[in-house]
């Protein structure tokens, strides 16, 4: 099985502490992908800041679909 882990802000750095987190609670044999969009907002502070990273969001998911991705998990 392959996750995609999405964090929909653009810190680097907090993407990679969700795949760690992640990685640590999956079964045995399960890929954890960690991503975070490029374009968005720096981090999530309220309801302009949510909507400003869909485009992104989306875009991430559509990139990683064609990859044979079993599940998205958004994390927030």
């Amino acid at each position: 099985m392959r996750i995609l882990v999405i964090n929909p802000n653009t810190t680097v750095a907090m993407t990679e502490q969700m795949g760690r987190a992640a990685r640590a609670a999956a079964a045995l044999g399960t890929e954890i992908i960690a991503v975070n969009p490029i374009d968005g907002s720096v981090s999530i502070e309220g309801h302009y800041d949510e909507a400003f990273s869909v485009p992104g969001l989306l875009a991430e998911i559509a990139k990683c679909d064609a990859t044979g991705i079993s599940a998205h998990c958004l994390f927030r």
